[in-house]
């Protein structure tokens, strides 16, 4: 449905912190789908950890935010409202680790808008790898100027 160079349209990651290369389904409101393969010469690997490499936690976190700010920024864009705002990261709640990365994985990413009000967007996470849970969270971002919501 999308590849990264209509996803880099909607959010302002770059290499190497773009976690996502490919949007599969979005529903306007209120899930998208989305995915990456890991693969060996992933920068992240070579210092996490030499000879072991694992994918780390965060990025699971970080990849699912990106998700969100997708579907946040489609479902925004639908109603009208056209902004060159950043999603920011607010809060991250009820984490669970439950399965690591390793290059050659492919992780798919399922993320739900749980509510929306003003500027704020709550979200439901998960990653999976061979269609078994990795990750799972919930998590909140603001949308706010790109100067930064903090003044």
């Amino acid at each position: 449905m999308m590849n990264v160079e209509e996803i880099k349209k909607c959010i302002p990651h770059r290499s190497p912190l773009l976690l996502i290369e490919a949007v599969h389904e979005l529903n306007i409101d209120k899930n998208i789908i989305t995915s990456k393969l890991l693969t060996s010469d992933e920068p992240v690997f070579a210092g996490h950890f030499p000879n072991n490499p694992i994918y780390p936690g965060v990025y699971y976190l970080e990849a699912i935010a990106q998700s969100g700010a997708i579907l946040s920024h489609i479902s925004r864009s639908e109603k009208g409202i056209k902004d060159d705002n950043l999603g920011v990261l607010t809060s991250v709640d009820e984490v669970r680790f439950r399965r690591p990365g390793f290059p050659g994985d492919q992780i798919r990413y399922s993320v739900a808008i749980e509510k929306m009000r003003g500027p704020f967007v709550w979200l439901k996470g998960m990653a999976y790898i061979n269609e078994e849970i990795s990750v799972e969270c919930k998590m909140s971002i603001a949308i706010s100027p790109k100067k930064g919501l903090f003044k």
